[in-house]
């Protein structure tokens, strides 16, 4: 069996999309304490009022789905997010990338899909509101559609990161 060739490290990703990848992260853990607070709170609430929080409930289902769809674009500019990379860590450098460039297509091609998804969705269902808020779909659902759209921006830098990284042609 083969050594694992591997590639040299990635061209440092912009000031920009770092910076906005660590607000995105400060946020994302900032709704996680928020999940934490209000599920204790229910808790309390349901167990020595014996009363159910409703907006709690709903305030931390928004705030579990937007701390996911958050980290998405982070995970992304580090190429930390879902892949499996078994069999490329095997193969010679030019394949290996190939394969590096043909996941982030996949990516962007699945971040267009769920963004063309979405509209088609709040096109029909802006203006219906959440049950315990109030809030309209749009608030609740655009959020999600922004970061989809940050997934697409940080793949493509990485795919130009893999194309211009001579380094890696060596």
């Amino acid at each position: 069996m083969t050594d694992p060739v591997a590639l040299p490290e990635p061209v440092p990703a912009p000031r920009a999309l770092v910076r906005i990848s660590d607000a995105l992260l400060a946020v994302a853990t900032g709704l996680m304490l928020l999940i934490v607070g209000l599920i204790v709170s229910q808790i309390v609430a349901r167990n020595i009022w014996n009363m159910g929080l409703p907006r709690a409930e709903e305030i931390s289902r928004l705030a579990g789905v937007l701390c996911v769809y958050l980290a998405a674009p982070v995970l992304a500019l580090r190429g930390q997010h879902v892949a499996v990379d078994v069999f490329v860590d095997l193969m010679p450098p030019m394949p290996q990338r190939l394969c590096l460039i043909l996941a982030e297509l996949s990516v962007i091609a699945f971040s267009a899909l769920s963004i063309l998804g979405g509209y088609l969705y709040l096109f029909r269902a802006w203006k219906f509101r959440t049950p315990a808020l109030g809030v309209q779909n749009i608030w609740f659902y655009s959020p999600i559609l922004l970061c989809l759209g940050l997934v697409i921006v940080m793949a493509a830098w990485r795919i130009w990161s893999i194309l211009t990284n001579e380094r890696a042609l060596a």
